[in-house]
């Protein structure tokens, strides 16, 4: 099986410029973890998603790249957190983007599978090979609907 018949073809996409506002607020009113950020032809740039979030809400100290054991020292409030993310809210999700590794329509869904698993995410981009026009996205519940489909 590949990757073009369990993607779905028309995901909610972003735009570069499109802000941070934009994108909490479709993330929550869809429920969605990614969503992948295309640019004026359809391009894939890259994926503004639930980890965007967090890190726009946490304070840098605890994001320190090299990580933290103890983050105890970090008394903020809940209405902290709210107070940071909500003065970001205007900022663009063009600078706030991962980048994953992305599937091609022919690729083995067992690949994808792996992809998922391996990059700790719960959706794959999937691009065309020519043009990097998004083609689709697979998440995990397009492959689980697909397995449990299989088996019925």
């Amino acid at each position: 099986m590949k990757a073009k018949l369990i993607m779905n073809p028309q995901p909610m996409t972003l735009r570069p410029t499109d802000t941070v506002a934009i994108a909490a607020d479709r993330i929550l009113k869809h429920h969605l973890r990614h969503l992948p950020v295309v640019d004026d032809q359809g391009r894939y740039l890259g994926t503004f998603s639930v980890y965007s979030l967090l890190k726009l809400t946490l304070p840098k100290a605890v994001l320190d790249k090299h990580g933290l054991d103890n983050v105890s020292f970090v008394t903020e409030s809940v209405a902290d957190l709210a107070q940071r993310l909500g003065g970001r809210r205007e900022e663009s999700v063009k600078n706030w983007l991962n980048i994953h590794e992305v599937a091609h329509p022919d690729t083995p869904a067992m690949k994808v599978m792996l992809m998922m698993l391996h990059g700790r995410t719960t959706s794959v981009p999937v691009v065309n090979k020519t043009d990097q026009r998004l083609e689709g996205i697979i998440s995990f519940w397009d492959v689980l609907e697909k397995l449990i489909e299989e088996n019925e």
